[in-house]
């Protein structure tokens, strides 16, 4: 397929960028008489470089969801005809660079994990036909091992890049720190150097594949000494690829010793020299935000849009060439449009995947929802629990509801289906031995999903900060949680078996090894003795299990083991949504 040079795949983009394509056509918007971005008044416009990120795009290569087997809106094959069309009618010159998180998180990309033995990931391919000139490891790179991520990357044409993952023995970069891209403008060199950082949680997240392996250091200390060597290594503009948002953490930084997972704003205040960062990690998007000189843009997840940096640049023979001016915005593809070279060279990959999840397991006699997960106990949550204690023997069972929207249909149940149940196909089975003290900490830990609600009086319920997979509900023992009570005293019952729970019992408890690792920063299970350590997805676990039952009936699976007090609390939640 030909490049695209029409302005299609910019419909509903601003003024900067469509500026910039109808300058390069020689239609520029200024007439002769106005005045430039350089002060001049003769027409004159400033050489510009143009840099393009995607991030979080999590295997969404082609606009397919394989959970609800149909067309999706977001793929990178829509955005394709984008940086097709900017590279093709931009005078000078543009760079194409991702801000991590791309091999997990879509079926697409499960399809190859593990890899083949003499297979490229889908992920590569796409990427290289894209011409990416350098990406950021993000944290879920990490999820599968190390092994399969090295093999999976060691195809890409371009570098994947962290200035903040370190061999543990040696403290030495495990991966290239950064890379200086040489463009020519206007028939000068134009040196740009791209770093990247992802989130030091990766130790805790991750920590099975990546302890006594890799280090994962603060990132202002990392990006105070990366980019004063790319500027003494000549690069005119600096690019950083952070797999990070501006602020905030998910772990305990005291207890793990590990730099903040988010410190893009303080970044921003205390490293200098950074003219562009692309974003990631938050899921969210950022089109124009400059902090102390820094421009700072993210794209959407999962193809959803494409982020575009444009800068102003002038040369001077003694400082060479320096950013004057730095606009950022976000272009979302055409619906309409995919590019063609994509599919077809991911037709054998796409047809994987479909196979994969379109393939029945079980049957059942009635519909099965989770929309009321977080509230009450469920069948869905209690087959998840019934399989995670089986497998491990353990007493208890803790789990989280990742999708309210999830559910099982009446009649054919499908591997989708189970994938839309439980995303994460990354997740191993842990048990742990825990006392009656640590189990009432959990929940205390977990309750904090809900907002303080002092004589149920409160808006919102549901706290926006808490995100619903960090609400573990525990199977095995009998508890209320009462929103109304203080933070930490909201666990107003706690039994076994008719009994009291005191603080010396003991249990076995079943989490997954996000959890037991440090996620959600749950107390009493990191350091707890560990009982059962499987090497097998949650998922793949699930899958068995119901394959094996044949037929799967929400009668067998009814459980009443915890309450929400008081109970008109359960209708706000619900008509708050449950949350995110």
């Amino acid at each position: 397929m030909k490049p695209s040079t029409d302005l299609l795949p910019l419909r509903g983009s601003s003024s900067i960028l469509v500026g910039i394509l109808l300058a390069a056509a020689g239609l520029g918007c200024s007439g002769p008489d106005s005045e430039g971005p350089g002060g001049s008044e003769s027409g004159w416009v400033s050489p510009k470089l143009v840099l393009m990120g995607t991030t979080d795009v999590h295997g969404q290569l082609l606009p397919w969801d394989y959970e609800a087997d149909g067309e999706a809106e977001h793929g990178l094959s829509r955005l394709l005809p984008i940086v097709d069309s900017i590279r093709s009618v931009n005078a000078g010159p543009t760079l194409l660079v991702d801000s991590g998180d791309l091999l997990q998180g879509n079926p697409l990309a499960a399809a190859f994990t593990p890899l083949g033995p003499d297979e490229e990931h889908p992920v590569i391919t796409a990427m290289n036909l894209m011409g990416y000139d350098a990406a950021a490891l993000g944290n879920h790179e990490f999820n599968f091992g190390i092994e399969h991520l090295d093999r999976s990357i060691a195809a890409a044409d371009f570098p994947f890049l962290s200035a903040n993952v370190v061999d543990a023995e040696t403290g030495e970069a495990a991966y290239p720190e950064y890379v200086i891209l040489e463009r020519e403008l206007e028939g000068r060199p134009l040196r740009i150097g791209v770093t990247a950082v992802l989130p030091p949680g990766v130790a805790v997240w991750d920590r099975d594949h990546v302890e006594g392996r890799l280090d994962f250091p603060d990132i202002v200390h990392a990006l105070r000494g990366v980019v004063p060597r790319m500027r003494g290594e000549g690069a005119d503009v600096v690019v950083v690829a952070a797999h990070n948002a501006f602020e905030g953490t998910s772990y305990d930084t005291v207890s793990t010793g590990l730099g903040a997972e988010n410190r893009m704003a303080d970044v921003a205040r205390m490293v200098h020299g950074i003219d562009v960062v692309f974003l990631g990690h938050s899921h969210r998007e950022v089109a124009d935000s400059t902090l102390n000189g820094t421009l700072f843009l993210q794209a959407g997840p999962r193809a959803a849009s494409l982020a575009v940096a444009t800068l102003d640049l002038a040369f001077t023979e003694t400082e060479g060439w320096r950013v004057e001016a730095a606009r950022g915005e976000l272009i979302r593809p055409d619906p309409g449009r995919s590019d063609e070279r994509m599919e077809a060279a991911l037709a054998d990959a796409h047809a994987r995947a479909v196979s994969q999840m379109t393939r029945v397991i079980a049957t059942s006699p009635e519909a099965w929802s989770a929309a009321e997960t977080r509230v009450r106990p469920t069948p869905l949550m209690e087959l998840i629990h019934e399989v995670q204690r089986e497998v491990t023997g353990a007493d208890l069972s803790a789990a989280a509801s990742f999708s309210l929207s999830a559910g099982l249909p009446r009649g054919n149940i499908t591997v989708a289906h189970i994938a839309r149940l439980y995303p994460y196909d990354n997740n191993l089975l842990r048990a742990v031995r825990i006392t009656g003290a640590e189990l009432k900490e959990y929940l205390e830990h977990s309750a904090r999903y809900f907002n303080p609600c002092p004589e149920a009086q409160c808006d919102p319920l549901v706290n926006p900060a808490w995100p619903g997979f960090n609400f573990d509900m525990v199977s095995g023992v009998d508890y209320t949680l009462d929103p109304t009570r203080p933070i930490g005293e909201r666990v107003t019952r706690l039994e076994r078996e008719g009994r009291p729970v005191a603080d010396t019992d003991e249990f076995t408890l079943a989490l997954n090894n996000y959890r037991q690792g440090g996620g959600g920063a749950f107390p009493g299970v990191t350091q707890a003795e560990v009982v059962y350590e499987g090497n097998e997805s949650v998922r793949e676990l699930l899958i068995r299990a119901i394959e094996a039952r044949g037929t799967l009936d929400p009668a067998d699976f009814e459980a009443t083991n915890w309450e929400i007090h008081p109970p008109e609390l359960v209708d706000q939640a619900l008509r708050e949504g449950g949350g995110r």
